[in-house]
């Protein structure tokens, strides 16, 4: 096995001390210039690596991002998390990503994974379990992103869509545009689907349409009923619109409809895919601004890791309703 270069090393080569070395690594302005290009040259040469984990303990910063998401697979998650790497990379940060698939038992694995690699700070989309997110955590500081913590929310920072308004745009969108009755297959995430139903009841309300009951259903978590809610709420209640509460839900109902012998109708749903102008019937979207909660997200962990003792707050931001 080959010799792994030491500090020692590079300081014996260069005629200096183990503490010269590590100063000029670090461009230190204690070493002169000169010097520091001939170390920092030197220790390039030698192929000397520095320890980060050993830094990091010493410096108790290790300039790295935990992200824990439900699902990967996710379009709206895969996109949030690419933004939220170009936004910490900017500030000088690596992110470490894990998925939780809904689990609990994964989300819990991911938390402690997080504090044993002494992660800054946690950009979390919760399961949406039990979990006692303060005790766990301890000090470090966590941002929550697309859902509230189902728990002592108040502890936290909250980066969230205005869930509530976005809905009434959308759901008042395929109104005007002509649908006379609003289906809607609603989320299996909790604070989610409360928020958008409020809004789906807030856009019948103003458009003096009665509510139903018999077309507002709840997907699964796996989405396995969706299918059958989609014939139920465009043939059987002869729905001429229909609000999927999510993009998953969204994907199985486009998957449905060409099954069914349908009259014109109109579908709504949450983020916006390009193709969607493809497809030979309307829908309208909102769209999520994904760079602004992902970028808003790491603006506050980081201000938190600065500054543990801010107040929490919560952050609502607006989505943009698209018609296609």
């Amino acid at each position: 096995m080959s010799h792994k270069i030491t500090i020692k090393d590079v300081a014996t080569q260069a005629g200096v001390s183990e503490a010269t070395v590590s100063r000029a690594l670090n461009d230190s302005p204690q070493v002169k210039a000169h010097t520091r290009q001939r170390i920092q040259e030197l220790a390039r040469q030698l192929g000397y690596h520095p320890n980060g984990l050993a830094r990091s303990i010493r410096v108790q910063h290790t300039h790295t991002l935990g992200v824990i998401i439900p699902d990967i697979l996710n379009a709206f998650f895969t996109q949030i998390v690419r933004a939220i790497e170009d936004a910490a990379d900017a500030a000088g940060y690596d992110v470490l990503i894990m998925n939780t698939d809904e689990h609990l038992s994964r989300e819990t694995k991911a938390l402690d994974l997080m504090l044993e690699k002494r992660v800054d700070g946690v950009i979390i989309t919760s399961a949406g379990g039990p979990t006692d997110y303060a005790t766990r955590l301890g000090d470090t500081p966590a941002v929550f992103v697309d859902r509230m913590p189902p728990h002592k929310a108040e502890r936290f920072d909250r980066v969230l869509v205005d869930n509530v308004q976005a809905t009434e745009d959308l759901v008042t969108r395929l109104i005007d545009r002509g649908s006379t009755r609003v289906g809607i297959i609603n989320s299996a995430v909790s604070m989610t689907a409360t928020e958008r139903l409020q809004g789906y009841h807030q856009a019948l309300q103003k458009a003096g349409m009665a509510f139903d009951p018999a077309i507002e259903v709840n997907a699964r978590t796996d989405n396995s009923n969706v299918s059958q809610m989609t014939r139920q709420i465009l043939v059987n209640q002869r729905c001429d619109g229909l609000f999927a509460a999510d993009n998953t839900i969204m994907d199985t109902v486009l998957h449905r409809i060409p099954e069914l012998q349908l009259p014109p109708f109109q579908l709504g749903g949450f983020d916006d895919q390009d193709w969607f102008d493809f497809l030979p019937y309307h829908i309208v979207t909102a769209k999520q601004p994904i760079s602004q909660i992902a970028q808003t997200a790491v603006d506050r962990l980081l201000a938190r890791i600065r500054q543990p003792r801010m107040a929490p707050e919560e952050f609502r931001l607006p989505a943009q309703i698209i018609t296609h």
